[in-house]
């Protein structure tokens, strides 16, 4: 394969892996009545357990006044609960309230429905293999966007 050509099918392919995990979402948004950003905050906020907005900022790389909007909603919605620490009162504590964890179980199992029937096609050393060149292709790019 040629370089040329090899970049180009790489940069079509993180396209479409790009709107591939944005469509595993589409039903749960529609379903919660959601926002794809919404979403990848509810999962961020499952994965941490607990966080404060400052945190999940910087991991979702979002603005911390749009995302205090949007936390907002979501605690509205009955998604998330907001709770104020108690020597900092400028700190929330952020955490999935019980409607917010049945959403992001259901969409945690759907995602894990979709990769394992992936991964069980494959060999596990494939499989590693993959995900290492994937990192790589991450890294490469999270170093080159902070270089700017």
């Amino acid at each position: 394969m040629k370089k040329e050509d090899f970049i180009w099918e790489l940069w079509n392919l993180t396209r479409e892996l790009q709107r591939s995990r944005l469509g595993l979402c589409f039903e749960f948004c529609k379903k919660y009545d959601l926002t794809q950003q919404q979403v990848r905050i509810l999962l961020q906020i499952r994965t941490n357990q607990s966080t404060t907005l400052t945190e999940l900022a910087e991991e979702l790389d979002i603005n911390p006044g749009n995302l205090s909007k949007t936390c907002k909603v979501l605690e509205e919605k009955g998604l998330i609960q907001r709770v104020r620490h108690e020597e900092d009162k400028r700190v929330w504590t952020i955490t999935l309230d019980t409607l917010g964890v049945k959403a992001t179980d259901e969409i945690a199992a759907h995602i894990q429905d979709v990769f394992t029937v992936f991964s069980n096609k494959h060999k596990a050393e494939d499989l590693e293999a993959m995900l290492g060149l994937l990192r790589e292709y991450a890294d490469y790019y999270h170093d080159l966007i902070s270089k700017q």
